[in-house]
């Protein structure tokens, strides 16, 4: 499978692509390079709001906050995108 198209705009593969814990490095091969790139809400986020500068930075490809972060800071709009999206799944 080829890598995501949106790797060079994703800050979290940005950032995480060369993570050592082993949870980070499981999401970027699931979802940045494998089988679950069609699941990605950061990618669903930034196609609904219009780009990925929407997307929260501490957002993971499911949807939940990165481990010891909280979506405080998240817009309604990305809430309601993420509802959304599992409503509907």
């Amino acid at each position: 499978m080829s890598n995501c198209p949106n790797l060079d705009k994703c800050n979290f593969f940005n950032v995480y692509q060369d993570q050592k814990k082993k949870a980070l490095k499981g999401f970027v091969g699931l979802y940045c390079k494998g089988d679950n790139q069609s699941k990605c809400l950061r990618k669903f986020v930034s196609k609904i709001l219009g780009g990925s500068e929407f997307v929260p930075s501490n957002m993971m490809p499911n949807g939940l906050p990165l481990s010891g972060t909280k979506d405080l800071d998240w817009t309604s709009d990305v809430k309601e995108v993420i509802r959304q999206y599992f409503k509907t799944s």
